[in-house]
C-alpha cells in the first residue's frame, strides 16, 4: 500500500476513499503486472511468474477492482452462507482492506441451492461463497487467467476475456462452409463436467497458491441446513470456477490436431466453448476409432467422461446444434450438399416463446408501458444474441408470434371488445417499422425483431490474439471500435465516438458486450444532444460522484 493511500486513509473516512479510487490507474497497474506473467509464462520463467502473482494478489489496484467486481455482477445481492452483502462504499473498501490479509484465511461452506435446467425437468447445483470468498476468487482468478490464456487452446471460446459465442459459431462457418470440408461431426458431452474433476490433478497441474485451493475445493456446502463435506469437482458459482474449468480442458486441442499432415488429410477441426465442443472429420471411422479414444484417455486423467448417452457421431446433413444455433447443409434436388446454413435452433425458439407467452399471461394487470418494458429487455437480448446468422426469416416468425401473444393479452383485459377495437387501442404507427406495439402517453415502442435489430456478420477473433498482452492492445483497441461501429445505432455510435470509445468515468473501453447507461446531463432526456449525453459503464449508482461533478459544469 502506498504511503499516499496511507495518509488519505487517515485524512478521510472509508466511504470517501472508495468514491476517490482512480480506477484507471487501477487497471493500468493490474494489465501491467499481467503483462509482465505474461512473458514470463512463454520464457518458460516459472518462479518468476510465482513472484508476479504474488505481487498481483497483494497489490491494491487488484484488490480494489476485486471487491468492485463481486460488487457490481449479476450475483452482487446475493449473500452467502453469512448472509453478508457489500453494499455501502464504506463495507467496499473494509473489503479492500480485509482481503490483503491470507494468514489463517479459512474459506466458509458454500451456499448450495438447486436451478432448473434448460429441460426443466432436471436441476443442477448452485454453490454460492460469501463475498469475502468470492473476492479472493476474484484476486487470484486475475493471476491465474494471464497464465491460462498464454497457454489455453487456440479455437476454445468460453470463459475467455474478448471471446465469446459468436466467435465459436464463426469459426464453425469457415470450417464447415467448403465443398470438400469434413461431413461428419462428433457432439461431445461431457457427463457432470464441474462435479466429478479430480482434486489431485488440480493440485498439481493448476498454477496458484496450493494451500489456497485446497481450501476452496474442500470448504464442502451446506444444503437445506445440513453440512456436506466435497471430495472432488469444483462447485459452480465460484468466480474462478470458470477459468479452472478451462485449465482443465485446455491441452484437448493439441492431442486431436497436433499433427498438420493427419489433420489435413482427415478433416479434423476441433471448437470448443466451455465443457462443450464438437471435432468434425471426414468418415465416421476416423472420429470413431481415432479421436474419441483420444478424448477419453485425455478425460480420464482428469477424473471426468464423455456421456455415453449423449455423445454422438452426426452427418452434416441431418445437422447439429451448438449454442443454441442450428448448423446444417440441405441436400439439393441432384443429391449433393448445399451451402451450409447457421439459424436460431429449435430448441431456442422454443424457449424464447415460452418466456414470451409466459410475461403475457402472467401480466394482465400491467399497463402498456409495463408491459414493453418487460418483453423488450427479453426480444432484445434474444434478437441481439442470433444476429450474427441466418435469421430474417425467423425473426419475422418471431414478430408474428409476439403479435399473437399481445392479441391474446389485450382480448383477456377487455374481453368483450373486438380485436379491431383492441388493434386501435394499442397499436400506432411508428415511423420506419410500419405498425407498432406503442405506448402513446409514454412513447415506449416494443421492439421488432425483424426491424429493430441490425443484423450483422460477426468479427471473429485471431486465435493466437491474448487480451493480456501489450503487443496485442492496438488490434484489440481497432477490433472493438469496429464491432462497436457495426453493432451499434447511428446515435449510439456518434456517443461513443465523441467519448473515444471509453468510459469517462473510469476511462476503460467501452466494450461491445459490456452493458452501458447514457446519461443526460441536464436532466431531460428530450434533449438527445450529442454534447448533452454521457455513455458510461452500467454499474448502477457507483458513477454518480462523476455524474453530480458533471452536473456542476454543465450550463446554468
Amino acid at each position: 500500500m502506498s504511503s499516499v493511500f496511507i495518509l488519505q486513509a487517515a485524512q478521510y473516512p472509508q466511504s470517501e476513499l472508495w468514491l476517490n479510487i482512480n480506477w484507471k490507474r487501477c487497471h493500468d497497474v493490474v494489465l501491467s503486472l499481467q503483462n509482465r506473467i505474461v512473458k514470463s509464462v512463454r520464457n518458460g520463467e516459472w518462479r518468476n511468474v510465482k513472484r508476479l502473482c504474488y505481487l498481483l494478489t497483494q497489490s491494491f489496484s487488484a484488490r480494489a477492482l476485486a471487491v468492485k467486481r463481486v460488487t457490481e455482477n449479476k450475483g452482487k445481492k446475493t449473500a452467502g452462507i453469512d448472509g453478508e452483502v457489500w453494499t455501502t462504499p464504506g463495507q467496499k473498501m473494509r473489503a479492500v482492506e480485509a482481503i490483503a490479509n491470507w494468514n489463517g484465511y479459512q474459506p466458509k461452506a458454500l451456499k448450495r441451492i438447486r436451478i432448473p435446467k434448460k429441460d426443466k425437468h432436471q436441476t443442477r447445483p448452485l454453490s454460492i461463497p460469501t463475498m469475502e470468498d468470492r473476492a479472493r476468487q476474484a484476486l487470484h482468478m486475475f493471476a491465474l487467467q494471464a497464465i491460462a490464456e498464454t497457454q489455453g487452446d487456440i479455437n476454445s471460446y468460453g470463459f475467455r476475456r474478448k471471446r465469446r459465442c459468436a466467435d465459436a459459431i464463426d469459426q464453425i462457418f469457415k470450417v464447415l462452409r467448403q465443398k470438400g470440408s469434413s461431413q461428419w461431426i462428433l457432439e461431445a458431452d461431457i457427463k457432470g463436467f464441474f462435479d466429478n474433476i479430480n482434486f489431485k490433478w488440480l493440485l498439481e497441474n493448476v498454477p496458484m497458491n496450493k494451500k489456497v485451493l485446497k481450501a476452496w475445493l474442500n470448504c464442502g456446502f451446506i444444503e437445506r441446513g445440513k453440512r456436506f463435506s466435497t471430495t472432488e469437482g469444483v462447485p459452480q458459482g465460484g468466480i474462478i470456477s470458470p477459468v479452472i474449468g478451462n485449465w482443465v480442458l485446455d491441452g484437448l486441442e493439441a492431442i486431436i490436431c497436433n499433427y498438420p499432415y493427419y489433420k489435413r488429410i482427415n478433416g479434423i477441426n476441433f471448437v470448443r466453448y466451455a465443457d462443450d465442443f464438437i471435432v468434425t472429420a471426414k468418415t465416421r471411422e476416423v472420429l470413431e476409432e481415432e479421436i474419441v479414444p483420444k478424448i477419453n484417455a485425455f478425460l480420464k486423467a482428469r477424473g471426468v467422461q464423455l456421456s455415453e448417452q449423449k455423445t454422438k457421431v452426426t452427418h452434416i446433413s441431418e445437422g447439429f446444434d451448438f449454442l443454441g444455433q442450428s448448423i446444417r447443409k440441405y441436400r439439393r434436388v441432384d443429391g449433393r450438399l448445399g451451402k451450409i446454413q447457421i439459424e436460431p435452433s429449435k430448441k431456442s425458439i422454443q424457449s424464447i416463446k415460452c418466456k414470451v407467452k409466459a410475461i403475457c399471461k402472467s401480466s394482465g394487470h400491467l399497463t402498456q408501458a409495463q408491459m414493453i418494458g418487460r418483453l423488450n429487455p427479453v426480444l432484445r437480448g434474444w434478437g441481439n444474441y442470433h444476429r450474427h446468422i441466418l435469421c430474417g426469416e425467423t425473426y419475422s416468425k418471431m414478430t408474428s408470434y409476439v403479435w399473437f401473444r399481445l392479441m391474446r393479452w389485450g382480448k383477456s383485459r377487455h374481453p368483450e371488445k373486438s380485436g379491431i377495437w383492441i388493434a386501435k387501442r394499442y397499436l400506432s404507427y411508428a415511423k420506419g417499422s410500419h405498425w407498432a406495439f406503442r405506448d402513446k402517453a409514454t412513447g415506449k415502442t416494443l421492439v421488432r425483431l425483424n426491424n429493430d435489430i441490425h443484423t450483422y456478420r460477426h468479427i471473429k477473433i485471431l486465435g493466437e490474439a491474448n487480451p493480456f498482452d501489450a503487443e496485442w492492445h492496438g488490434y484489440f483497441q481497432n477490433r472493438e471500435k469496429l464491432i462497436k461501429m457495426k453493432s451499434a445505432s447511428h446515435y449510439i455510435g456518434k456517443v461513443s465516438k465523441q467519448q473515444g470509445g471509453k468510459c469517462p468515468h473510469c476511462q476503460q473501453l467501452i466494450q461491445a458486450e459490456d452493458k452501458h447507461h447514457l446519461h443526460y446531463l441536464d436532466g431531460d432526456k428530450t434533449h438527445k444532444g450529442i454534447k448533452n449525453v454521457l455513455m458510461l459503464h452500467k454499474a448502477g449508482k457507483k458513477a454518480f460522484a462523476y455524474i453530480k461533478s458533471q452536473h456542476e459544469q454543465v450550463r446554468p
